[in-house]
């Protein structure tokens, strides 16, 4: 087998790892949490932050959820294959970022979001499927929908 040049890897400028927080309660449904960002164009989507030098995409999607929301009562149950790419500008430069995700068992309600974010919610697939801005993260939760209710028994 012959190694790939370094040239032909996916090169991105950025990686950020969150993850899909999920709740059930008694008999309910599950429930989704998202968080609206600030900015001139408000919108929701998953806790998610820049990966730090040295941390495994799991260590950071765990860092960020806790800074997002305040919570550390939670469980990383799976790395979800959705990964959002897309092209942000930063300044004049539009660069390639990648979004890794995991699906996130949350066993408490109690959120508090960081100054980042401007509002919260606890939502059913539904709700938040239509709430979510980007296709992407509307992927990201169908596949999330999907694993839950075939593989995890509440």
């Amino acid at each position: 087998m012959v190694p790939l040049k370094r040239e032909s890897l996916p090169a991105f400028d950025e990686i950020s790892c969150g993850g899909v927080p999920v709740y059930f309660g008694k008999n309910e449904k599950p429930l989704y949490l998202l968080v609206q960002h600030h900015g001139p164009f408000k919108y929701w989507a998953f806790p998610k932050g820049r990966q730090d030098e040295g941390e495994s995409y799991v260590q950071t999607a765990v860092r960020e959820i806790r800074e997002e929301t305040g919570q550390s009562n939670f469980k990383v149950l799976k790395r979800l294959i959705s990964d959002s790419i897309y092209f942000p500008k930063r300044g004049p430069r539009t660069i390639v970022k990648k979004v890794v995700f995991f699906l996130v068992r949350f066993f408490s309600k109690e959120i508090k979001i960081s100054k980042e974010h401007v509002s919260w919610r606890w939502a059913t697939f539904e709700e938040a499927l239509s709430l979510l801005t980007f296709e992407d993260y509307q992927r990201v939760l169908r596949e999330s929908h999907e694993v839950l209710m075939s593989e995890v028994k509440y």
